[in-house]
């Protein structure tokens, strides 16, 4: 059956069991907009106090949409039905082949239910498989306490903490540093890339 020109539908990137990462498209700026002028979502993410317009998203996303050498932004799709639910990526990937990974779900609904685990493991599968990573880092406000307990579920280890660098209603928090390395993960969903390589002699 040849393709219709006029499908819009996503084609996934990587896939996990309930949710697939895609590139992102100028359809998605208006959600992600209204994401990031929910308080709530922008201190999870950590920025407490920060709201952006319509037009400084749409800045980003001619900024970020592009995979580049030094960071890939990605659109969280839900697999049961092509709705996108968040965002995340890597970004400051330096020579050494070191990164930072960020992960937002949007909707506070779609919280909770392990989407933003299978998001997170899904962006380090590709972040050490394709871009042979040897690190990758989160930084997090202490007061943030279910996305500590999400990377650390995921292998993260805390390397680090910047004593009261942050301030939510007056009262100091750390930042919590915490870093993965290529040979503590185990990659679980790039299986069918794996006739890429070349079986190592011995």
């Amino acid at each position: 059956m040849a393709e219709d020109p006029d499908d819009d539908s996503r084609v996934m990137i990587l896939s996990g069991d309930h949710v697939g990462l895609a590139l992102m498209q100028a359809s998605d700026v208006p959600m992600i907009a209204r994401w990031n002028q929910d308080l709530d979502f922008t201190a999870r993410l950590g920025a407490p106090g920060e709201a952006h317009s319509l037009e400084a998203r749409r800045e980003a996303f001619e900024d970020n949409a592009r995979i580049r050498p030094d960071s890939a932004e990605f659109a969280v799709i839900e697999l049961a039905t092509g709705r996108l639910v968040g965002f995340g990526g890597l970004f400051d990937i330096t020579r050494a082949l070191a990164a930072t990974l960020f992960v937002g779900i949007g909707e506070a609904t779609d919280r909770r239910k392990g989407w933003g685990t299978e998001a997170s493991r899904l962006i380090c599968e590709y972040g050490f498989f394709f871009r042979s990573l040897h690190n990758i880092k989160v930084e997090v406000h202490a007061f943030n306490e279910a996305a500590l307990r999400t990377y650390e579920a995921l292998g993260f280890q805390t390397v680090g903490r910047l004593r009261g660098t942050n301030l939510l209603n007056n009262r100091r928090y750390d930042e919590v540093i915490l870093d993965l390395l290529r040979d503590e993960f185990p990659l679980k969903h790039v299986g069918r890339f794996r006739g890429l390589e070349i079986p190592q002699d011995g």
